[in-house]
């Protein structure tokens, strides 16, 4: 353990422009360490009397390390307080850092170290942004039981068929894909640390897939050690294992919103006549609970209307859990019930303990597929509010 340390928290909570002026403000020395799991090294940052005068991270050195810190927006950090002998190599104050950067993460100059990082695919033709490539953190090869090559237009696995097999795209970019009477149309794409597959396919003997994923390009995928996720799964308790099933039922649902939106389908109106809101979009409300009986309705305003998100029942739960953002209730989403429904609260503190316990590859196979759901709601948003 290093000594000396006099500040140390979690990036999510505190960014490097905060820990810079707070540094700055006390006119501090010593080292700063930044840890991210999205990252294969850790960063360096070191500074004299309040201010930054070299960094590494990587291969990466001097201010160009900074800024690409800056990008590290989910991780933790340590500051030491020690004499420092490294040479000044950034001449900048930490203010005209902080502005820098500031600009540079507004205008996508700065790459996004976190949960998922989003880029633009481009179209040769127009030049216009197409659709977002949703990426997952470094792969834990301990879970890794095989390893797949790929080319361009092969298909891993197509709607509509069995199966329990999942994997972790190691390198290449992959696309998630719905079939419909009119043909395919694209949904989301995925890059290096994303996971193709179910989690509930774990917990079953074989699934039906709701979406047909294709390689974009070469692609090399890790195939999932099934056992010994299984294994881990069989451990879930009761409460556990439905979070797990209803947030795969919403990235089923989801893999539909986007045709639903470009098809003029599903219009909530259709569905909400009659039904009371019962969490208002943009609600400060932090409990979760269990339908018990009836039917709930996630849905979000866009200038057409409301949009609906996700029609849940029996055994799904509703709320914001403390460990997972599907970008959906109660912040960006409200929800509808049936006249029938009953509601279980859930309880938060046991669910976590829970989910801490989970192994890293568990972990990031729950928050890449919480992610995707995200990111497909948002298109969809957009797509709506158009």
């Amino acid at each position: 353990m290093r000594q000396n340390i006099v500040i140390a928290g979690d990036l999510t909570f505190i960014n490097l422009s905060e820990i810079f002026q707070l540094l700055g403000a006390n006119g501090i020395t010593g080292t700063l360490h930044i840890m991210s799991k999205y990252a294969e090294t850790p960063g360096t940052i070191y500074f004299q009397k309040g201010n930054p005068i070299d960094a590494v991270v990587g291969s990466i050195t001097g201010l160009e390390a900074v800024y690409s810190l800056f990008g590290w927006i989910e991780g933790s950090f340590e500051f030491v307080k020690e004499p420092v002998a490294t040479a000044r190599t950034i001449q900048k104050s930490r203010m005209e850092i902080i502005l820098d950067c500031t600009k540079m993460l507004d205008e996508g100059l700065i790459e996004k170290v976190s949960t998922v990082s989003f880029e633009k695919t481009t179209d040769e033709d127009s030049g216009a942004s197409v659709i977002p490539v949703v990426k997952g953190p470094l792969v834990d090869y301990m879970y890794v039981a095989d390893e797949e090559d790929h080319r361009e237009g092969d298909i891993i696995f197509k709607q509509g068929r069995h199966g329990n097999w999942s994997w972790v795209v190691l390198d290449g970019i992959l696309e998630i894909r719905r079939e419909t009477p009119g043909g395919q149309i694209p949904i989301v794409r995925v890059g290096t640390g994303a996971f193709i597959g179910s989690i509930d396919a774990f917990l079953s003997q074989s699934s039906v897939r709701s979406y047909t994923v294709v390689a974009v390009g070469n692609v090399q995928l890790g195939v999932l050690d099934s056992q010994r996720l299984s294994q881990e799964n069989a451990l879930f308790s009761v409460n556990f294992r439905s979070i797990i099933k209803s947030v795969d039922k919403r990235l089923k649902q989801s893999a539909n919103l986007i045709c639903d939106v470009q098809q003029n389908k599903k219009k909530a109106d259709d569905f909400l006549s009659g039904k009371e809101q019962i969490i208002k979009q943009g609600q400060k409300k932090n409990d979760v609970s269990f339908i018990e009986q009836g039917t709930a309705y996630i849905t979000r305003k866009t200038n057409r209307g409301d949009l609906l998100l996700a029609r849940l029942d029996d055994g799904d739960f509703i709320g914001k859990l403390p460990f997972l953002d599907l970008g959906q209730e109660p912040h960006q989403a409200s929800v509808f019930a049936s006249e029938d429904l009953e509601l279980q609260p859930v309880g938060l503190e046991e669910l976590q303990k829970e989910y801490n316990r989970l192994s890293a590859t568990m972990k990031n196979f729950i928050e890449n597929t919480s992610a995707i759901i995200a990111t497909i709601t948002q298109m969809a948003y957009e797509l709506g509010d158009s």
